[in-house]
């Protein structure tokens, strides 16, 4: 379901080990500040799953980098494309592996199910979302995020950006209702992180690159805490956010 990331900027999170150690658990901690699309998303994502209960499925779960985030009260089920391992390195046991069309269970398997910036690397997104309705239960729920300020990556499977319209539209033609869409920060969230992005590319380059970067370095941690804070507050403006957060039910 996902390529190799070819553009310059932080590792991706999809290939980032799971933060059940103490470790990886500082890893994700230094990762989500450090990166404001993944501090969105979790923003949204860490109180949804808290609240879940039974059986859990996240669709493109790469190294399940937030499964440490999943309670006691879900038996959670990984699902990801069955070429993760010759393009990412990566194969984890307790991952099941599809190819890519129809998802390898039966109607109504899961009570939830969520995923998180993988819709827009999907070129058949209807068929996608027709398959994560089929498979949740009877008045069971699904969260996902997608990007709406985010660089081309995962080059060439990155193919759409989506506005609230479209999402909506979308999944009432698969089947779900109750569709609630919300803006992950602002246009100030989106200011800070492309700073952030030039900081961090910069730093990845050549000398004169190199030089500039260290020379922002000063500037980039009140950047970051701007951006942060932006994502936590309704300062802005939020139809130019950085992406969606989406819950729907069946």
């Amino acid at each position: 379901m996902k390529t190799p990331e070819k553009n310059e900027g932080l590792p991706p999170l999809s290939n980032m080990p799971p933060g059940d150690t103490l470790t990886g658990k500082l890893r994700f901690l230094v990762r989500s500040f450090l990166d404001m699309q993944v501090a969105s998303v979790l923003h949204h994502l860490e109180p949804w799953l808290k609240e879940r209960s039974g059986t859990l499925l996240e669709v493109g779960c790469g190294a399940q980098p937030y499964r440490h985030l999943v309670p006691a009260t879900c038996l959670y089920t990984g699902l990801d494309w069955e070429q993760a391992e010759a393009n990412f390195k990566y194969r984890l046991p307790d991952t099941i592996y599809y190819d890519g069309e129809k998802f390898p269970f039966v109607d109504g398997s899961f009570d939830n199910l969520f995923h998180t910036e993988v819709l827009e690397h999907v070129y058949h997104a209807g068929q996608f979302l027709a398959e994560c309705r089929r498979v949740l239960k009877p008045a069971g729920t699904m969260f996902f995020t997608v990007p709406f300020q985010a660089r081309y990556h995962y080059i060439p499977h990155d193919f759409f950006r989506y506005t609230p319209a479209a999402l909506e539209r979308m999944l009432s033609e698969a089947g779900f209702r109750n569709i609630v869409i919300r803006p992950r920060g602002s246009d100030i969230t989106v200011a800070a992180y492309k700073n952030i992005s030039i900081i961090y590319r910069w730093l990845q380059s050549g000398p004169v690159g190199m030089i500039a970067g260290i020379l922002l370095l000063p500037v980039a941690l009140p950047i970051l805490i701007v951006g942060q804070l932006s994502m936590r507050s309704s300062f802005g403006y939020r139809d130019d956010c950085l992406g969606y957060t989406v819950t729907a039910d069946t």
